[in-house]
Order: structure tokens, then C-alpha cells, then sequence
């Protein structure tokens, strides 16, 4: 058995070498053509468009440097269909290498050089490959654009493929967009074309298009029913990855209709397919062993949902998916909290909440940096105009410079105060934002101190006031113990003043002298610092 496996795996590795000294082979011969000024410029522009193709993911700079020398071949500009394939090769090279931006031109060029031709149905495969790089950018109307134009290209041919494809694709961008109204339309179009067509896997397809565009429109019932012909059509195809994502989406409706049982199947059997899947599918099975672990949950399963949420939480946690992981350790200190791990869950919920207002404050900083950013871009475009304006009323009339440089600078007061305004604003809003975290951090701590839900951790503080000086070796004045247990009831300075017929002023100023005996920095290291001293596992029970 050894000896036949060794066997096999040198037969491999010699078919292997054997490919790459042919593949090799075919590059010198092409290079040959290439560079031979006595052949035509079309069997060397060919020969330019293979090399390229060739080189394009073990050296895509070398594939780049010679696209640059075939374009510059003398008369290319009359060979469309070769012309067109080297744009098609050179736009595949900046794909691989994930430089959308520096692709879209290339693929527009083959388009246009295809359709000059007369090769529509190339041109309109192009036309969509625009939409799709222009979709992966997040620029969904150029997206639409051009997949629009290549839905035209396909039915002026009469090509009912295309004409599928192109249909879920633009149903796909109206969904990123969450206009899945608009969406529905073009899913229903792929699905009565590919009704007309003699090709299972892209009526699956469409099918499966259809049931995603009724699940979005929260429509559950009709979704159920073609997603289950789609997953049975893969099935029969063998195409277990779209059958496993499929699965997922059924999973996903079987939840909400709290028929666990079902979705429990339907996970298993789309986790059995992800599991063969390399590292780079790692986030798409960790989200579905998260569903998982949540039917785990519901059904009162919780060392299993446990053990399932902390194997996804360092999924994402290594791959840097803090949305998921938020949500992850959400749902894990609820379950450890029904378990009656209440000390593990308050620590998890505690990684909960920093990580929410992390992201917030993320959200919140790109936004006051895209404003920000809007405002220089118009800015530099008005004061642009403003010196062309100046300089042409310079030619004409010099008297009026004066005239028209206090309307500048009073153009730009005005949109510096308006733009202070609105800077005002927003911080307002952002303060705001701040203020209902803080009170949504503070309710949900009262929720864990007080135990008011079968959701949250049952956890109170039992001091009164002379246990806390007891605990402390700078004793707080009167005032300072009023404010202290007010903050351990999870009060917000707000409160705590109304209560104390202060203003908040005062609060803070008595918090910074509780921090300072209590050498801490915040509200919940000056929590933590008495319940390390008080606090213990048997007094959360």
C-alpha cells in the first residue's frame, strides 16, 4: 500500500513538471513571436495578449510591461477581436491582483473596441464585467449603469444566458443597497428566462436569485419554497457550495420561524460543506457555525452553544471582524448566563460593550472625517472658481478687483461659519450618541447588578455606606459616599445631580476625587476596584 502510494505521488509531481516545462516551452515560443518585427502585427499582438495571460498571477508586472508594448504595436487599432482580448487580459491581471479601480478601464476599452468589431456578445459580457468591478467598489449607479447597458447588448442578440445572468446581477446591487422592492423585478425577469432554457444549474440559479429576493422583502414563506427547489437542484448538480449557502438562507428562515429542529439539519449539512472549504472561507463557516450555536442556544443545549460561540469568537477575532465579533459575545454571555457562569458572563458582556462603543466611536470619527473631507473638496473647488473669476475680471476691468475679492472673502466667512455650524451640529448629535451609549451602558450594568432578565447576569451590590469606607484606605467625605452609591446603582451624573440637587458639574467634580482615592480612571475601574475587595463567586449566585 506504501509502495503504491509513493508510487502515485511521483507520478504526480512528474505530470506537474512535466505541465510546467510545457507551459514554459509556450512562453519562450510566444516571446519569440513577439518580439520578431518580421512577423504581422497581428500574429504578434495575439502572441503579446498570451504572454500577458500567461504571466498574469506569477509575475503581473512583467504581464503589465508587455500589454504596454503591444498597444504600441503599429495599426492595432484595426484588429478588434485580438485588441480586445489583450484589454480582457490585462484587466484580468489588475483583477487577480484585487486593483478594481485600475481594471475598470481596460475592461471598458475591450467592451467598446468588441462592440466596434461587431462582437456584441462580447461586448455585453464586458459591459457587465464594468458593473460587477464598479459594484465590488461600492459605486452601485455606475454599477447599474453599465450592467444595464449590457442587459441591452443581450437582448439585442437575443441571448437568453445573458440576458439571466445580467438580470440577477442587477437584482443583486439593488439589494446591497437594501432597495430590495427594486430588486424582486429583475430576480422574477432571470427566473421566468431561464424557464425558456435547457440549463439546469442557471435555472437553480435564478431560482435560488428569486427566493433571496423574497426573503429580503420579508416575504418568508414563498422564499422557503425556492430555495428548497434550488437546494434540490444543486443537490442533483452537485454543486455543493451553492447548496450549502442555500442551506444557510433556509436555516436563517427556519430560526425565525423557531423551527430549530429544521434549521439545526440545515446547518449541520452547510457546515459539512464549508469544513473541506480553505482558510479564505473561514469567515463564511464561522458565520454559520454562529447560527449554530445560537439554535444551540434556544435549545437549552448550552455547553454546546458555548463551546460553538468561543471557536467562531477567535475566527473572527483573527480575522478582524468586529461586527461579528460583537455580536458573538453578545450572544455568549447570554448563554453563559443561563448556564449560571454569571462571573464569565459579566466579563464577556464587559468585552461586549467596550467593543460596541468602539465601533460607534469608529463610525462616528470616518463620519466626521468624510464631512470633513467633503468641506476641503468644496472649498478648493470654490476658491478655484473664484481665481478663474478674478483673473478674467482682471483682463476686463481692473477697478472691480477690489469689489470682488470682498465677495470672496465673504463668500468663504460665510462658508466657514456655515460649515462651523454645521461642525456645531454634529458634534451635538455626536455628544448625543455618546450620552444614549452611556445610558444604554448604564441600564444594561443595572440589568447585571439587579438580574431583572433571563438575559442578563444577576449581580447587585450589597454595600451600604460604611462598608465601603471599611474597604477603602482614604476614607470619601459624606458627599463623595452620596455620589459613590448612587454611581453603584448604575446612575448617570445627570441623575445623580437631580437626586443630589447638584449641578453635574459638581458630580464630576466629586467623581475625581473618588478616583483619586480609589486610583482609578473611570466609573467602572472605581466599580471594579471595591468589588475585587467585596466581591466573590458565591455572591453573584
Amino acid at each position: 500500500m506504501t509502495r503504491s502510494k509513493s508510487r502515485f505521488y511521483l507520478t504526480l509531481i512528474f505530470i506537474a513538471f512535466y505541465l510546467t516545462v510545457i507551459a514554459d516551452g509556450r512562453s519562450d515560443s510566444l516571446m519569440t513571436v513577439a518580439k520578431d518585427i518580421n512577423q504581422d502585427t497581428k500574429n504578434r499582438l495575439t502572441a503579446f495578449s498570451g504572454l500577458v495571460y500567461h504571466f498574469e498571477v506569477s509575475d503581473p508586472e512583467k504581464a503589465i510591461q508587455l500589454g504596454n508594448e503591444a498597444m504600441k504595436l503599429p495599426k492595432v487599432d484595426s484588429l478588434f477581436e485580438e485588441l480586445g482580448k489583450l484589454y480582457v487580459n490585462i484587466g484580468f491581471v489588475y483583477y487577480s491582483a484585487q486593483e478594481y479601480e485600475k481594471a475598470i478601464p481596460y475592461f471598458k476599452k475591450a467592451a467598446k473596441t468588441f462592440e466596434e468589431g461587431g462582437n456584441v456578445k462580447e461586448a455585453a459580457v464586458h459591459y457587465s464585467n464594468v458593473g460587477i468591478f464598479n459594484r465590488k467598489l461600492g459605486n452601485y449607479s455606475e454599477s447599474i449603469k453599465y450592467q444595464l447597458i449590457s442587459l441591452e447588448k443581450f437582448e439585442e442578440i437575443d441571448n437568453l444566458t445573458g440576458q439571466t445572468t445580467v438580470s440577477i446581477n442587477i437584482g443583486n446591487i439593488y439589494d446591497f443597497q437594501n432597495q430590495p422592492e427594486l430588486a424582486l423585478p429583475y430576480f422574477e425577469k432571470a427566473y421566468q428566462l431561464s424557464l425558456l432554457q435547457d440549463d439546469s444549474l442557471l435555472r437553480a440559479d435564478a431560482i435560488n436569485a428569486y427566493a433571496f429576493g423574497f426573503d429580503h422583502l420579508g416575504e418568508m414563506d414563498t422564499a422557503l419554497v425556492y430555495y428548497l427547489e434550488a437546494i434540490d437542484t444543486y443537490a442533483i448538480l452537485e454543486k455543493w457550495i451553492k447548496k450549502a449557502k442555500a442551506e444557510h438562507n433556509v436555516a436563517i428562515i427556519y430560526m425565525g420561524m423557531q423551527e430549530y429542529d429544521k434549521a439545526e439539519n440545515m446547518l449541520l449539512s452547510s457546515l459539512e460543506v464549508f469544513k473541506q472549504l480553505p482558510s479564505s472561507m473561514d469567515i463564511e463557516k464561522a458565520t454559520i457555525q454562529l447560527g449554530l450555536a445560537r439554535v444551540y442556544d434556544q435549545t437549552d443545549r448550552h455547553e454546546l452553544a458555548i463551546k460553538n460561540f468561543k471557536e467562531v469568537l477567535v475566527v473572527f477575532r483573527s480575522k478582524g471582524v468586529k461586527t461579528e465579533e460583537k455580536l458573538t459575545l453578545g450572544f455568549l454571555s447570554e448563554s453563559l448566563a443561563k448556564q449560571g457562569s454569571y462571573q464569565e458572563a459579566f466579563d464577556i458582556l464587559k468585552e461586549f460593550i467596550i467593543l460596541k462603543d468602539s465601533i460607534q466611536n469608529g463610525e462616528i470619527t470616518t463620519e466626521i472625517a468624510e464631512i470633513t473631507g467633503k468641506y476641503e473638496s468644496e472649498k478648493k473647488e470654490k476658491e478655484i472658481l473664484s481665481l478663474q473669476n478674478i483673473n478674467e475680471q482682471e483682463a476686463r476691468m481692473k477697478w472691480f478687483v477690489a469689489s470682488i475679492a470682498i465677495a470672496i472673502i465673504s463668500l468663504m466667512i460665510i462658508i466657514f461659519l456655515i460649515y462651523r455650524q454645521r461642525s456645531i451640529k454634529e458634534a451635538e448629535k455626536n455628544k448625543n450618541r455618546l450620552e444614549q451609549n452611556a445610558r444604554e451602558l448604564d441600564i444594561l450594568r443595572q440589568k447585571i447588578a439587579k438580574g431583572t432578565t433571563q438575559y442578563t447576569v444577576p449581580y447587585e451590590f450589597n454595600f451600604n455606606r460604611e462598608e465601603v469606607n471599611s474597604l477603602l484606605t482614604d476614607d470619601l467625605s459624606d458627599r463623595e459616599l452620596d455620589v459613590f452609591m448612587l454611581l453603584l446603582e448604575g446612575h448617570t451624573n445627570k441623575i445623580i445631580g437631580e437626586k443630589l440637587f447638584v449641578s453635574i458639574n459638581t458630580i464630576k467634580f466629586h467623581l475625581q476625587n473618588i478616583y483619586v482615592k480609589l486610583d482609578v480612571d473611570n466609573r467602572s475601574d472605581a466599580i471594579k476596584s471595591v468589588s475585587k475587595n467585596e466581591m466573590s463567586e458565591p455572591a453573584l449566585n
